[in-house]
């Protein structure tokens, strides 16, 4: 059936004839007047009708064309690009058909497919990924999150995820252009780390979860922890290899932009092996201090009110954050303010006080292995070992800074002989025993 384009050249054509069947009428009632002068008349009407009927068979044979076209291109799986492009007249349709079948014939060798591409290689990755169209229906996933997560293409990712904190780390997500870490509560209870990536307008939204494929309990069905249990003491011994150290790098954030007072309304982690940043293994976690927070407190850190709005209270954050550091050693500028901060932030829930864990303060690292370095800040002691800070914004952006840092010191203090967890901690106090002979 010919589209809307045929039903209107029709109709222009019958109008046309219309126009020349009454010009006829009218030449013959004025033939008897001047029969010489309405020959010519009729003469100039039969060419139009020829020109009319010329152009009406030359039109109908171009949708003609056209229908063909379509209809070979409905099946061109079985003809192939090649008898398409071989078919093709010299004509406008013609070049339309050859211009297809050089489309198709790209299609066939996986050109020109970015939708394919994309889940090829979100196929070959180990951590489990999805993809989210712009309503929350999970698009594409990779195997290990149909095996890992439990999840299947179509599903609502809200029947998984809490829909408000899911909500708001897509929105930073859109804000800072670049992929976030957040922590989302489970529809089943519990929590679940994940990085958001906004793909761009109409290209959805990706997932990623800091999970391997061969972890074969669903994630996001059932009880689990956010981090697993590192199997090691909570203390850690003075003869473990300073570069298999497992640490985690603490950035606490109050309400006044002072660790001596306020609430806390922030913390951020990320989780080391020696020199090793594990990126993905990172707690950003937003507290509701249960009032507003001052302007000069987040002109410190960059936590808004809005930011918090919604969040959890400080009690029933803490168990998060006491499985991010659980294990490890905590390093950080100024780590045992950071430390105390927490402690006095249990104390004021009515919580118990937590063992203080194994500490490495980079600051006191970093001024043992330049002198010139003694109270610098944490930017000052980022540009002084060549870790950028520009490219990373948000308010949880010190954390990552401060574990990129640790890697920088590590790799010095290795070279410089200081092998060990015992070493790296009396070499910090300033003891000249931490040096090898």
């Amino acid at each position: 059936m010919r589209g809307g384009a045929w039903r209107s050249a029709v109709l222009g054509f019958a109008v046309a004839g219309m126009a020349l069947a009454f010009l006829g009428v009218e030449i013959g009632r004025l033939a008897v007047a001047d029969p010489e002068r309405s020959l010519l008349d009729m003469g100039a009407v039969g060419l139009g009708v020829l020109a009319l009927w010329m152009a009406f068979a030359r039109l109908n044979r171009h949708f003609r064309d056209l229908g063909r076209l379509r209809e070979t291109l409905s099946a061109w799986r079985g003809r192939g690009a090649a008898s398409l492009a071989a078919d093709a007249k010299e004509d406008e349709a013609g070049d339309l058909a050859r211009a297809a079948a050089e489309a198709l014939r790209h299609g066939r060798h996986g050109e020109h497919r970015p939708g394919e591409r994309l889940a090829g290689v979100i196929a070959a990755l180990e951590e489990p990924v999805v993809v989210l169209d712009d309503f929350g229906r999970i698009d594409t996933l990779n195997p290990a999150a149909s095996a890992h997560l439990g999840l299947e293409a179509g599903a609502d990712i809200y029947d998984h995820l809490s829909r408000p904190e899911l909500f708001r780390a897509i929105e930073r997500a859109r804000e800072d252009g670049r992929m976030v870490s957040a922590l989302l509560r489970r529809a089943q209870g519990g929590e679940v780390p994940v990085r958001v990536k906004d793909l761009g307008l109409q290209s959805g939204i990706a997932l990623v979860f800091p999970a391997k494929a061969g972890e074969a309990q669903p994630l996001l069905s059932g009880e689990r922890r956010l981090l697993r249990p590192n199997g090691r003491p909570v203390h850690l011994g003075d003869e473990d290899p300073l570069l298999a150290l497992p640490m985690v790098s603490l950035w606490v954030a109050t309400a006044t932009g002072r660790a001596e007072d306020g609430p806390v309304v922030a913390v951020g982690t990320v989780r080391m092996v020696g020199p090793r940043v594990f990126r993905s293994l990172s707690l950003e976690l937003f507290v509701d201090p249960a009032a507003p927070i001052p302007a000069e407190g987040a002109a410190v850190h960059g936590v808004t009110s809005a930011m918090v709005e919604g969040a959890r209270p400080f009690a029933a954050a803490w168990p998060v954050i006491a499985e991010a550091l659980r294990g490890c050693a905590v390093i950080g500028v100024g780590v045992d303010v950071a430390l105390g901060t927490l402690a006095r932030a249990c104390r004021d829930a009515g919580l118990p006080v937590p063992e203080a864990p194994p500490a490495l303060d980079l600051a006191r690292l970093a001024a043992a292995l330049d002198p010139a370095l003694e109270g610098a800040s944490l930017e000052e002691l980022a540009a002084a070992f060549g870790i950028a800070t520009d490219r990373r914004m948000g308010p949880f952006a010190p954390a990552l800074v401060e574990a990129e840092l640790a890697a920088s010191l590590l790799t010095r203090l290795d070279k410089r002989g200081i092998a060990t967890h015992g070493q790296a901690r009396a070499f910090a106090a300033g003891q000249a025993g931490a040096l090898p002979e």
